[in-house]
């Protein structure tokens, strides 16, 4: 069962919410608990095993550290020395797992991975650490770890929550309110639509040409590679509507993981719009404790002494950011082309660092004023082409495809032929996809203005209000990509 079947959000999720309000409140954890180890079952079986080991070694990891800091009869740094001992155990407990799951098959060895394992991994790693940095308190309630681990809304693709975002949240047992179950299924609406009118509609595009793409010339693998860009956005961010709303019903507000990552001007800034708590994990679980080691810091200091302040203020910040992408790259899959993804955006950001100051400078030295039109259609264009190219080799069975792919790009583009090209869709496929795409820009647009549609139309008389959302079913049943003549698209990042 995945978030944009309806026998989850017309069956399953319906039955969570009903549950959940018929009994007491001091209960409801238990219900929400029990639907997360019912829905992972359904899913992956006996895998549910796994879920429990890490549980249970987060739990009491947690548990000792804390024990250490309080009862532990040695100070200062042989007491920070025990703390590590006992994170760095629980961590070679519940990493070791994901890493027997995602990266055996280098080794020829596949095993079937539990659901989830990628992103509930992170969350028990940063909460282990945030309880040895002592920024939150170890739970002495092992049912309230289990269910921040395992909340059945986001143990497929995340978000990646914090401990002291959502725990609290998840137990209470707050009443469901209207409001919020009405602004959580109208999230649902726009992620199944996002879903089902946009990203399974180019599904098809994707496998064909990706699939045998020496058969096409450029221009059709250049379509094909601009739809795994759509397709990859509308399917993460709305499965992530999805998941946002189903967590606002029950009250809890899980982390945004997308801001209009297209309206970014940078390669950075792209990344701090997508996959946010990703990147805000990489960050704070990697980024600044490389950045602020002291062999890190020595360096630094050498470099200084050789180059001056100007290269070495430098060397920190990109040895801790090559480590960020290096482990961005492993942590999607066990392969070269994500390991050359990672490379990929670790190049871009280093080389936008270095050269931040000069650009700005040459940009007040010419006097562009860079919220003219023109400037920001330049920046935007440049940045397609990034995140495009980065997404071609991101999909790439091989490194070799990819680079082939662009090959064929340069060097056998010829636009006359897309035309008579097979590329898996009919003209009325073609016109649906692109009405679609242009809805959700249109969206994302106003979204990048700060205004909330959700609010605008709260706001219309009842009858207008409801036509509105009637429209958007009726657009989802009409012409959603389901039914006879397409197959069922598993959702991407559940992969990952």
């Amino acid at each position: 069962m995945e978030y944009h079947l309806l026998t989850y959000s017309l069956l399953f999720l319906p039955a969570v919410v009903i549950l959940y309000q018929l009994v007491q409140k001091r209960y409801r954890f238990i219900v929400l608990l029990a639907a997360d180890y019912i829905f992972f079952w359904m899913v992956s079986k006996w895998l549910i095993v796994y879920l429990f080991i890490a549980t249970l070694a987060t739990y009491g990891t947690g548990r000792v550290l804390d024990y250490v800091s309080e009862h532990s009869s040695v100070k200062g740094k042989q007491l920070t020395k025990r703390k590590r001992c006992v994170l760095a155990a629980g961590i070679f407990v519940t990493l070791g797992m994901l890493v027997i799951f995602k990266y055996l098959k280098v080794f020829g060895i596949t095993l079937l991975a539990p659901i989830g394992i990628s992103y509930y991994t992170l969350q028990t790693i940063s909460y282990m650490t945030d309880v040895y940095r002592g920024t939150v308190k170890a739970d002495k309630n092992l049912a309230r770890t289990a269910l921040y681990l395992s909340f059945f809304p986001q143990i497929m693709e995340g978000p990646i929550s914090r401990y002291s975002e959502t725990a609290e949240s998840l137990f209470s047992g707050s009443s469901i309110e209207y409001n919020n179950l009405v602004y959580g299924y109208q999230r649902i609406l726009w992620g199944l639509f996002k879903k089902m009118m946009v990203a399974d509609r180019l599904a098809p595009v994707i496998f064909k040409i990706f699939g045998d793409y020496e058969r096409y010339d450029g221009s059709a693998v250049t379509v094909a590679v601009i739809c795994y860009t759509f397709q990859l956005y509308t399917e993460f961010s709305g499965g992530m509507d999805i998941i946002l709303g189903s967590g606002e019903i029950f009250g809890v507000k899980l982390p945004e993981n997308f801001r209009q990552p297209f309206f970014a001007d940078s390669a950075g800034d792209f990344w701090r719009r997508w996959h946010i708590t990703l990147g805000t994990w990489l960050k704070d679980y990697i980024f600044y404790p490389i950045s602020l080691a002291k062999p890190v810091k020595k360096l630094a200091k050498k470099v200084k002494g050789v180059w001056g302040i100007n290269v070495s203020k430098f060397v920190a910040p990109t040895i801790a950011l090559f480590f960020v992408w290096l482990s961005n790259g492993i942590w999607h899959g066990a392969g070269w082309t994500y390991l050359f993804y990672g490379m990929y955006y670790f190049v871009l950001i280093f080389l936008e660092n270095i050269t931040e100051a000069p650009r700005k400078k040459w940009i007040a030295r010419m006097h562009i004023n860079t919220e003219k039109i023109g400037w920001r259609l330049l920046t935007g264009v440049k940045l397609f082409v990034i995140i495009n190219l980065g997404e071609m080799f991101f999909r790439a069975e091989t490194v070799a495809q990819g680079f082939g792919m662009l090959g064929k790009i340069c060097t056998d583009f010829h636009i006359s032929v897309l035309k008579e090209a097979d590329i898996g869709l009919d003209k009325y496929d073609i016109i649906l996809a692109v009405a679609s795409l242009f809805v959700v820009f249109l969206v994302d647009i106003i979204h990048e203005k700060g205004i909330s549609i959700r609010n605008k139309v709260a706001s219309f008389k009842m009858p207008l209000r409801w036509s509105f959302w009637y429209a958007v079913i009726f657009l989802i049943v009409i012409f959603g990509a389901y039914g006879a003549g397409y197959t069922i698209v598993d959702m991407i990042y559940a992969a990952y």
